[in-house]
């Protein structure tokens, strides 16, 4: 996939003339005065070319080939016409005859095949009135020669095989193929097939005024005799376009040796331009493909060095994203989008690269990562920007500094309205740069209202940053702070559900919750999440509430008539059930893995102790794995810290007369307890962070138990009140 990231932004770069994507017109040239290294033609742009050869196609007459014999064919096809209406016209006198005579039903039925064959045959489309017109004495003969006479001499001018408007050309080249000749015509001077119709439509109206099933009798013989004599040649006009196509001469005017192309300060106009462009084409001509080649290589190694930037900071510094395929699948998929963006954004020209939303990478990784991993993105999405562009600087450090604006609005993300303040500053951000390009470099302000439109633009899109942050958390199975922010509502239905059925365990949870979040802020551990686990590393209790302590009623303990290990088989219990209803409820696996951890593989040591004192006196052994937790034992900061902060908080309310000292010695004989049991040791916590969990640990105990801080002075007093409770 990282090739994939390779490949994608190598293809995206220009490959065109390097001055087309790096200079427009309007812009100011920065660099120094530029002379053309040799003699070169301007070129014309593809617009003008383009509209040469239009102009060609409309000012090249046509090719027509002339049928020389197409008047003996029109005589020929009426001679015969005529002797065929004349055979119908006998076959259905017999047919009439026949029906008024009663003759044989033989002789009848061969006349009426004979005029159905003959109708068919013909193929003139006929009604039934227009061919009684016909078969009257002497009306079709009248009227195949009129029709034949008409068409005649309209073939004397000429008629076109295809319509007259389809000719771009003033004039038709006719051809003779007899004589070899060949002449100009102007194009109203002939027919065409359009033209043609309507005029023989025009003339058989004159000619048979007063009935019109003569008109449409005769205008369907003119459909059966028309031929045009002047046929299109296709291939011959072909020919003769791209003959005259050849002729366009491709430039314009020529720059000589020497000759100043444009001066430091100069405003880029069009023929400047045009004149930047033609020199990089003839360069690109004159060096073959040796140069192609260098660019590409260029192009690979700066590519390669500008993603090596982000990939070596995910491989060295945040290996657990490097080493997870599916994260890096989706990174790698936010970053093939803008890079295809790019490529977009380079080849369309109503687009600009100022439209790209980079800043929405920043948002999401920053939301879904951190702000690290954000900034490190978009600095190499700026940078492939601005290789892209040309290394254009401004470019580069707008996207840096705009895309900062968002990770800074979203680093501590408290609600999805963040979305709306993250486009402003954004906007912000560009338009700060843009501002001063405008001042400094001194760029126009028909180009800063542009890219001011495209940055407004881009920053609107940045709000689908919001539904695209909903689609990767399920896609990917991410769980943000946002949806940690959602889950640590109590009004949600199963912690609802908790504080309905088992009251003391979800004010234990509350407890918990508190002292864990103080903890992981206090280590630097992720609070949001150590908060979130403890709210539901506990819901398990719920099948069976009043078998634990906390939702019990005084003298109604339901151990009391179990043995020790089933008691201890029904405590553990809570996590398997805790679990099976968190995948009901689809809670995150980061949230899930505080049920089990939180205990880890601890020691039910009350029910353990219980076996022991039962089975001493029977002489037996008491099996040690069957009074542990089932575990895992906590992975990661935040799970040791919620186990340490439920160990504390459940062993504080046996506490009577809680004071100073013995909440910080229980604090201390926990803590410690735990470690000697191998329950911390993937936990990453260093003697120092255990410090200052204990530290944070006492300090919220004392400020539940309002027990008051001690003064200088007040050591002996609690030394005394210590002793008459001993």
């Amino acid at each position: 996939m990282v090739t994939l990231v390779v490949v994608a932004a190598i293809v995206v770069f220009p490959r065109a003339q390097v001055y087309e994507y790096t200079v427009e017109v309007d812009d100011i040239w920065r660099q120094d005065n530029l002379h053309a290294p040799f003699r070169y033609a301007i070129r014309k742009s593809a617009d003008e070319l383009q509209a040469e050869r239009e102009r060609v196609r409309r000012e090249t007459p046509p090719i027509f080939r002339e049928e020389t014999g197409a008047g003996e064919q029109l005589l020929a096809r009426g001679d015969t016409l005529m002797q065929a209406l004349g055979s119908l016209v006998d076959i259905h006198a017999r047919i009439r005859d026949t029906r008024s005579l009663s003759v044989a039903d033989s002789a009848a039925h061969r006349d009426s095949m004979a005029w159905r064959a003959g109708v068919d045959s013909l193929r003139l489309g006929l009604r039934r009135s227009e061919w009684n017109v016909l078969l009257e004495d002497g009306q079709a003969e009248r009227a195949v020669r009129d029709v034949v006479r008409i068409i005649a001499e309209l073939q004397e001018t000429g008629i076109l095989s295809v319509a007259k408007d389809s000719i771009l050309s003033d004039k038709v080249t006719i051809r003779t193929d007899l004589t070899r000749r060949q002449q100009d015509v102007d194009s109203q001077r002939v027919w065409g097939r359009n033209e043609a119709l309507r005029e023989v439509q025009s003339r058989i109206q004159s000619l048979y005024v007063a009935d019109p099933v003569m008109q449409s009798t005769a205008l369907a013989l003119y459909a059966y005799l028309m031929e045009p004599n002047l046929v299109y040649d296709g291939r011959a006009s072909e020919t003769r376009w791209q003959e005259h196509e050849n002729l366009i001469v491709p430039s314009a005017d020529i720059v000589r040796q020497n000759e100043v192309i444009v001066r430091r300060g100069d405003l880029v106009t069009e023929d400047i331009h045009r004149k930047l462009t033609s020199l990089e084409a003839e360069r690109m001509e004159r060096s073959g493909t040796s140069i192609q080649w260098q660019r590409l290589l260029g192009q690979v190694m700066v590519v390669l060095g500008t993603f090596l930037i982000f990939y070596l900071y995910l491989f060295l510094l945040r290996r657990p994203i490097f080493d997870d395929a599916k994260l890096m699948l989706l990174i790698n998929i936010l970053l093939v989008t803008i890079i295809l963006l790019y490529g977009v954004a380079l080849r369309l020209a109503l687009v600009d690269m100022y439209l790209v939303p980079v800043a929405v990478v920043s948002i999401l990784l920053t939301v879904m990562f951190d702000s690290r991993a954000a900034m490190f993105a978009t600095l190499t999405l700026a940078l492939l920007g601005g290789l892209l562009l040309g290394f254009d600087f401004g470019f580069t450090f707008a996207t840096i500094f705009a895309g900062s604006l968002g990770i800074f609005s979203v680093r501590d993300i408290r609600n999805r309205s963040q979305f709306f303040l993250s486009a402003g500053l954004v906007f912000l951000g560009y338009i700060t740069v843009l501002t001063a390009g405008l001042l400094l470099a001194g760029t126009s302000i028909e180009r800063f209202a542009d890219e001011a439109v495209f940055v407004l633009i881009n920053s609107v899109l940045l709000l689908l940053a919001y539904p695209l942050l909903w689609v990767f958390e399920r896609t990917f199975d991410i769980t943000t702070d946002l949806t940690l922010l959602e889950l640590s509502d109590t009004n949600r239905p199963l912690l609802k559900k908790l504080s309905m059925r088992a009251p003391g365990t979800f004010n234990h949870v509350l407890q918990v919750a508190n002292l864990a979040e103080a903890a992981a802020a206090a280590v630097g551990a992720n609070a949001l999440l150590t908060r979130v686990g403890a709210l539901y590393h506990d819901i398990g209790k719920m099948v069976k509430p009043e078998y634990f302590v906390e939702n019990q009623r005084p003298d109604n303990n339901p151990h009391d008539a179990l043995k020790p290990r089933m008691s201890a088989l029904i405590i553990a219990s809570h996590v398997k059930e805790g679990l099976d209803m968190g995948r009901e409820e689809n809670l995150p696996m980061e949230v899930l893995q505080f049920i089990p951890m939180h205990h880890g593989t601890t020691r039910i040591e009350y029910f353990y102790r219980r076996a022991v004192n039962l089975t001493q006196a029977k002489d037996a052994d008491v099996s040690e794995s069957d009074f542990r937790y089932p575990g895992p034992v906590p992975g990661s900061k935040e799970t040791g810290i919620l186990m340490l902060a439920d160990s504390v908080e459940a062993a504080s309310r046996t506490l009577e007369n809680p004071n100073h000292k013995r909440l910080e010695s229980l604090i201390d004989g926990i803590v410690e307890a735990r470690r000697e049991d191998g329950q911390l040791d993937d936990t990453d916590l260093t003697f120092k962070d255990l410090k200052v969990i204990k530290e944070t640990l006492l300090n919220a105990l004392l400020g539940i138990y309002h027990v008051r801080v001690k003064y200088p002075g007040e050591e002996s007093t609690e030394k005394i009140s210590d002793a008459l409770d001993g």
